[in-house]
Protein backbone atom coordinates (compact mmCIF):
# COMPACT_ATOMS: atom_id res chain seq x y z
CA UNK A 1 0.00 0.00 0.00
CA UNK A 2 1.52 3.59 -1.10
CA UNK A 3 0.83 6.98 0.72
CA UNK A 4 2.32 8.81 -1.90
CA UNK A 5 -1.09 9.28 -3.67
CA UNK A 6 -2.79 11.02 -0.64
CA UNK A 7 -3.19 14.52 -1.30
CA UNK A 8 -1.70 17.81 1.39
CA UNK A 9 -5.30 18.83 1.83
CA UNK A 10 -6.84 15.62 3.31
CA UNK A 11 -8.69 16.40 5.83
CA UNK A 12 -8.04 15.72 9.74
CA UNK A 13 -11.21 12.76 9.39
CA UNK A 14 -9.66 11.17 6.68
CA UNK A 15 -5.95 11.15 8.19
CA UNK A 16 -7.59 9.77 11.29
CA UNK A 17 -9.06 7.17 9.17
CA UNK A 18 -5.84 5.66 7.67
CA UNK A 19 -4.63 5.29 10.98
CA UNK A 20 -7.38 3.60 12.55
CA UNK A 21 -7.16 1.54 9.43
CA UNK A 22 -3.17 0.81 10.25
CA UNK A 23 -4.00 -0.12 13.82
CA UNK A 24 -6.95 -2.40 12.86
CA UNK A 25 -4.71 -4.59 10.52
CA UNK A 26 -2.38 -4.46 13.26
CA UNK A 27 -4.63 -6.03 15.95
CA UNK A 28 -5.23 -8.26 13.26
CA UNK A 29 -2.18 -9.62 12.74
CA UNK A 30 -1.40 -9.82 16.68
CA UNK A 31 -4.63 -11.71 16.92
CA UNK A 32 -2.88 -14.24 14.24
CA UNK A 33 -0.38 -14.52 16.23
CA UNK A 34 -2.22 -15.02 19.76
CA UNK A 35 -4.80 -18.19 18.09
CA UNK A 36 -1.67 -19.63 16.94
CA UNK A 37 0.26 -19.75 19.88
CA UNK A 38 -3.32 -20.93 21.80
CA UNK A 39 -3.58 -23.89 19.81
CA UNK A 40 0.03 -24.91 20.22
CA UNK A 41 -0.57 -24.32 23.39
CA UNK A 42 -3.23 -26.84 23.42
CA UNK A 43 -1.38 -29.56 21.38
CA UNK A 44 1.30 -29.57 23.93
CA UNK A 45 -0.92 -29.87 26.93
CA UNK A 46 -2.62 -32.73 25.59
CA UNK A 47 0.68 -33.99 24.14
CA UNK A 48 2.22 -34.20 27.76
CA UNK A 49 -0.39 -34.12 29.81
CA UNK A 50 -3.16 -36.23 28.81
CA UNK A 51 -3.30 -40.03 29.67
CA UNK A 52 -4.81 -41.33 26.31
CA UNK A 53 -3.36 -43.83 23.53
CA UNK A 54 -0.16 -42.28 21.32
CA UNK A 55 -2.74 -42.71 18.13
CA UNK A 56 -5.34 -40.09 19.32
CA UNK A 57 -2.26 -37.64 20.75
CA UNK A 58 -0.67 -37.66 17.35
CA UNK A 59 -4.01 -36.91 15.28
CA UNK A 60 -4.96 -34.43 18.05
CA UNK A 61 -1.07 -33.12 17.14
CA UNK A 62 -1.94 -33.05 13.94
CA UNK A 63 -5.46 -31.57 14.23
CA UNK A 64 -4.02 -28.29 16.57
CA UNK A 65 -0.22 -28.15 16.37
CA UNK A 66 0.10 -27.86 12.29
CA UNK A 67 -2.76 -25.35 12.13
CA UNK A 68 -0.98 -23.35 15.05
CA UNK A 69 2.46 -23.54 13.46
CA UNK A 70 1.19 -21.95 9.79
CA UNK A 71 -0.71 -19.34 11.93
CA UNK A 72 2.00 -18.33 13.92
CA UNK A 73 4.41 -18.01 11.39
CA UNK A 74 1.76 -16.53 9.47
CA UNK A 75 1.60 -13.74 11.64
CA UNK A 76 4.66 -13.43 12.08
CA UNK A 77 5.37 -12.99 8.35
CA UNK A 78 2.98 -10.03 8.31
CA UNK A 79 4.32 -8.49 11.00
CA UNK A 80 7.62 -8.56 9.07
CA UNK A 81 5.59 -6.74 5.99
CA UNK A 82 4.30 -4.32 7.85
CA UNK A 83 7.06 -2.59 9.44
CA UNK A 84 7.75 -1.55 5.63
CA UNK A 85 4.45 0.12 5.00
CA UNK A 86 4.72 1.74 8.86
CA UNK A 87 8.17 3.35 8.00
CA UNK A 88 6.17 4.61 4.48
CA UNK A 89 3.81 5.44 6.60
CA UNK A 90 5.81 7.75 9.23
CA UNK A 91 7.64 9.45 6.00
CA UNK A 92 4.26 10.51 5.16
CA UNK A 93 3.14 11.81 8.27
CA UNK A 94 6.19 13.73 8.92
CA UNK A 95 5.99 15.15 5.11
CA UNK A 96 2.29 16.11 5.41
CA UNK A 97 1.88 17.18 9.23
CA UNK A 98 -0.19 14.53 9.90
CA UNK A 99 -1.22 14.49 13.24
Amino acid sequence: MSYKGLEKETILRDKLAIERTYLAKERTILSYIRTGLALLGVAIFVYRFMDIDIMYKNIIIALFGIPGVYITFYGVYKVALRRNQRKEFEKYKKEYDML
